[in-house]
């Protein structure tokens, strides 16, 4: 027991910083890393590895790497936010809001589209944290609260990161299981998707919810059950029919469509209070819709045509996020262009930008240096594996809590299905239970977990313009992580012992 709160305190120091004390993630970061560094040469295994390859050399490798995958985690964020400001400068935002009153003058409407269908789009088109860091500053253009701009991107993409980046969260994350045997790639995303199906129905309705409270359902009710019946349905066809790498991209793109088509079939009466206001100027009024438009025009365009055309082999050569910064910065660039925004004054805005997000970077460096260390120090197994010995019959349940664990240290829904399918294979075959439903439990509950990761938090408020304010984000975010990761977990274990008992390969 002792070992296992040891292992849990890193996480443990980070939220009490963050959510219990409000401070903001640049002083938590460091002290947490400082402090697992401390934490895994005294109680998990590397002092004597240290003493042999040196202290600086096996700590510095650690800090190097986080440092490293920070950056490339700041130039995701960075570009998008580029986009936002230059959006805001130009008054090109103000056009939007009109595009988007022709289809539908509702800001809770607008709050779906872009929270929760744009976000699924967006992840099934890159993933690597593109959807938050896209919809986030997007929403805020719209007029939603940064704060709460960045919590409903967060949340849209929680439902979502089982088909990250073409399916690669579940066709990679399920390799081991595919290559024991034991499942085959489309059989994995299937069973993550009669999963996530209740995510999808729930999710509208919460992010109502946490930005307008009970009144925000008024006239809205035809509406939401739409929302919240068509996107599963796609979502059960783009999995079963078409397979996992369209999961997301097909799903968001399909029911994007299917809303517009809703809206304009279906008139509703909008309160006054929720109708999207819009303040045309002259420096507004000489864009074109389409120009105004440009820059996200370009990203829907851009990632797809990217992710499906050119080699995987090229994709992945500088680590997999690069070629999503890279097409991110040249929409960035080329919609400025499109806007007629001078050169000099573009430039102007992406040091701008640098120089308000660079206290992100330390942030998300230092917690990928927690991250690395307590991966390889092996503190994420024993908590795993410490869950999964007390669970015993209920260890369905447990596997999407262990999922979501390890999402939200590592940030990815991908690294927690690698660490974790071994185990849940292991764990499956003692209890006689199916493997199949156990890993689409893991896997959808580190789907969930990246909504409340902190690294997601950090660069979802620093895309937003809210740097610091992590811990209010966080607050929002944990309230849908533990409303949805019971139902999960419920649905999990009547999968497993009841629909699907017997449902394999």
């Amino acid at each position: 027991m002792l070992l296992f709160i040891f292992a849990m305190s890193p996480i443990l120091l980070v939220l009490i910083g963050m959510i219990g004390f409000n401070l903001s993630g640049k002083y938590v970061g460091p002290a947490a890393s400082v402090y697992a560094a401390i934490i895994c040469i005294l109680y998990f295994n590397k002092a004597d590895y240290m003493v042999t390859n040196g202290l600086a050399k096996v700590i510095g490798v650690d800090y190097y790497q986080g440092a490293k995958e920070g950056f490339k985690i700041f130039c995701l964020i960075w570009p998008a936010f580029i986009v936002l400001k230059t959006l805001m400068n130009t008054g090109a935002i103000e056009k939007i809001k009109e595009a988007l009153s022709g289809v539908t003058d509702d800001k809770r409407i607008q709050l779906i589209l872009i929270g929760e269908l744009f976000v699924v789009f967006l992840e099934g088109a890159a993933g690597a944290g593109s959807p938050a860091a896209v919809a986030g500053p997007f929403l805020v253009a719209l007029g939603i609260d940064p704060v709460l701009s960045a919590a409903i991107a967060l949340i849209g993409d929680g439902i979502c990161t089982s088909y990250g980046g073409a399916g690669l969260s579940t066709i990679g994350g399920g390799a081991y299981l595919v290559q024991q045997g034991v499942a085959t790639a489309k059989m994995n995303g299937m069973m993550a998707a009669r999963l996530h199906i209740w995510g999808y129905m729930i999710a509208p309705a919460l992010m109502i919810y946490l930005v307008y409270g009970r009144k925000g359902f008024k006239n809205l009710k035809g509406y939401l059950l739409w929302a919240s019946l068509s996107t599963p349905v796609v979502l059960i066809f783009t999995t079963h029919v078409l397979g996992p790498e369209f999961g997301s991209l097909g799903t968001g793109a399909i029911s994007l469509a299917l809303s517009a088509a809703f809206l304009m079939l279906v008139k509703f009466k909008t309160p006054e209070e929720y109708k999207q206001t819009v303040t045309l100027t002259a420096q507004s009024s000489q864009y074109g819709k389409l120009q105004a438009f440009a820059p996200y025009i370009l990203i829907v365009l851009g990632l797809p045509i990217v992710r499906f055309t050119v080699p995987w082999k090229i994709l992945t050569m500088f680590g997999y996020i690069v070629w999503v910064n890279t097409v991110l910065f040249l929409c960035s660039f080329f919609g400025a262009m499109i806007l007629k925004v001078k050169l000099s004054d573009y430039f102007k805005i992406v040091g701008n930008c640098f120089k308000t997000l660079f206290p992100a970077f330390i942030t998300i460096g230092s917690l990928l240096v927690v991250s690395s260390l307590m991966n390889h120090s092996g503190m994420i197994r024993i908590m795993a594996e410490y869950c999964a010995r007390i669970a015993g019959r209920i260890y369905p349940a447990m596997a999407v809590l262990i999922g979501g664990i390890g999402a939200f240290i590592t940030g990815t829904c991908l690294g927690s299905n690698i660490m974790f399918a071994p185990m849940h294979l292991i764990a499956a075959q003692n209890l006689n239970l199916n493997v199949l439903t156990i890993f689409a439990g893991s896997n959808t509950g580190g789907s969930l977990g990246n909504m409340i990761c902190p690294n997601n938090v950090i660069a979802a408020a620093a895309t937003v313009g809210v740097i610091g304010k992590e811990g209010a984000i966080m607050k929002k975010t944990f309230k849908a992580f533990f409303f949805l990761i019971p139902v999960y977990m419920v649905a999990t274990m009547i999968y497993t012992f009841i629909v699907f008992p017997n449902w394999t390969i």
